[in-house]
């Protein structure tokens, strides 16, 4: 069973704890998933940025991460929409 404390963290959080000052302040979790909601959003303050090699790389597998998922949504609204316009058709024939 997986220690749900670990699958709660984000990757930030971990990377942190592994190698202290891989960001510019000491992260808590809620920094980290602070830091980690910022990227994903693209917003990034700039308030807390990535030091280390490691941490930068982290950085840049959560931002493709984060196009992949907007990418996957953004999939999904079309194929809904254009599933309703075919049902649309069907009524309309």
């Amino acid at each position: 069973m997986p220690d749900r404390r670990r699958v709660a963290c984000p990757p930030p959080d971990i990377l942190e704890r592994a190698t202290p000052g891989s960001f510019t302040e000491p992260l808590t979790r809620t920094d980290a998933l602070y830091f980690a909601l910022t990227v994903t959003s693209t917003v990034g303050f700039g308030d807390i940025t990535a030091r280390t090699e490691t941490a930068r790389v982290m950085t840049m597998i959560q931002i493709i991460g984060g196009i992949l998922l907007v990418g996957l949504a953004a999939r999904v609204v079309v194929r809904a929409v254009e599933a309703g316009r075919h049902r649309q058709d069907q009524k309309n024939r």
